[in-house]
């Protein structure tokens, strides 16, 4: 941030030097230029900023890289002469993406070619569009493309020269003084450095024993919030499913959840303290039953009705269930829909499927008892546990008939808070209290 703040106000003053210059000589100042070409100096600051911290691995990042850099496609032959040749803006970005890479190295020991690569896509997808414009619109082409190089035209060359190097001066400056003065030092004195250390000390649910794992998640998904990289390392999300799994204790108060997922498992002879029936032959906690009730009844006030495909399930039965879908899908499929013995929410007796045609869990999604469950389930104390993509968070595909009943008080938190997994919930909640 230091940097970005620094590099805006070279901006600035660079900009107004180029305007005095201008003034002083009696040269009519083009605002529309002089305007884009701070613009289009912020843009290549924050860039810069953005990037030399950050090196983009995944198809999505790579993606964003693209579009990043497309206004620099767009604006660099409208301002300045010299780029209405596509050579100059190719060897611009090459410059420019070398550079940072070079910042890249220096800061995080590694860079990726790549980046260069989709950088110049999203300077070619800019450039054609405003070739296009000026050959179609001769209005856009009277007023914004540069036709003659009178003097206020060098100045703003002259000064985006100067600003790229003030620019990179800074960030190499800084870039080597923080390797050198700092973190060399603290590792020769034994102490670990953290990319992010500061900004996890203002994440109130975030564990220093973990800032390693912090950070190594960051790397692999840069584009993602470090409030979202926190909770998802605390809830384990940076291992492999199934990898390090823990025994939960369960615990019959409502006001608790009990996180069942495919890093905490109930014991082999688990079963809830009590059950009742809750429709049919199908039995859950009283709480999980007098909710259903409720919701129900408001489902049968609009005309709607809804039935108990599944509830409670030991945890033998579950073997069996997991072992009988092994027989016609590979592990790697039924994972994606069928917990492993001891793994699953059903065990809980809290967990329902739920169908408005009995048996048929498939003839759910879309209907209008479902629509009406996702909007409105929060207010009996369900969640819809298996949201439509939340795989990375809760290894299930989407489940829109598989509620679980969390208690009111938390599925109002969560509805409020925009809180879709439990995963996210119990970190935030329950494991950290906000002060």
């Amino acid at each position: 941030m230091l940097y970005y703040i620094l590099g805006i106000l070279a901006v600035i003053v660079v900009h107004l030097i180029t305007f005095l210059k201008c003034y002083e000589n009696g040269i009519k100042v083009n605002w529309l230029h002089m305007c884009m070409s701070a613009g289009f100096s912020c843009y290549m600051v924050y860039i810069v900023e953005y990037l030399h911290n950050n090196v983009i691995e995944n198809g999505i990042g790579l993606a964003k890289l693209t579009v990043m850099f497309i206004p620099a496609g767009i604006f660099m032959p409208i301002i300045y002469k010299r780029f209405k040749y596509f050579l100059m803006n190719i060897l611009y970005v090459l410059c420019v993406g070398g550079l940072i890479s070079v910042l890249q190295y220096i800061n995080c020991n590694k860079f990726n070619p790549l980046n260069n690569v989709f950088e110049l896509f999203g300077v070619l997808i800019g450039f054609i569009f405003t070739m296009i414009i000026n050959e179609i619109s001769p209005e856009f082409r009277k007023k914004c493309i540069i036709k003659k190089r009178n003097k206020q035209i060098r100045y703003l060359s002259f000064e985006a020269e100067t600003l790229a190097l003030l620019v990179f001066v800074l960030f190499f400056a800084g870039a080597i003084v923080e390797r050198i003065s700092g973190r060399d030092i603290e590792k020769q004195k034994g102490a670990v450095v953290y990319e992010h250390e500061d900004e996890y000390k203002d994440i109130y649910y975030a564990d220093k024993d973990k800032y390693d794992r912090y950070d190594a998640y960051a790397k692999l998904h840069p584009d993602m919030k470090l409030e979202d990289v926190v909770w998802r390392v605390d809830a384990n999300l940076d291992q492999k499913f199934y990898d390090e799994a823990y025994t939960t204790k369960a615990d019959a108060n409502t006001n608790s959840p009990l996180l069942i997922n495919k890093f905490n498992r109930v014991s082999e002879d688990y079963k809830p303290e009590e059950l009742v029936s809750i429709e049919g032959d199908y039995v859950a906690t009283p709480e999980t039953t007098k909710a259903y009730h409720e919701l129900i009844n408001a489902l049968e006030d609009l005309g709607m009705k809804i039935y108990v495909v599944s509830s409670y399930r030991s945890v033998e039965y579950q073997r069996n269930l997991h072992d009988y879908y092994l027989k016609s899908d590979t592990p790697e499929e039924v994972d994606t829909y069928s917990s492993r013995a001891g793994y699953s929410e059903h065990h809980t007796g809290r967990a329902l499927d739920i169908s408005q045609v009995r048996g048929n869990l498939n003839a759910f999604e879309g209907s209008d008892e479902a629509v009406w469950v996702y909007e409105n389930a929060y207010k009996y104390g369900f969640i819809v546990r298996y949201m439509d993509n939340e795989i990375d968070v809760t290894g299930y595909i989407f489940e829109p008939w598989h509620i679980t009943y969390v208690g009111k008080e938390i599925a109002q938190t969560m509805h409020d808070e925009k809180i879709t997994t439990l995963e996210e919930y119990v970190v935030k909640y329950v494991d950290h209290k906000k002060s």
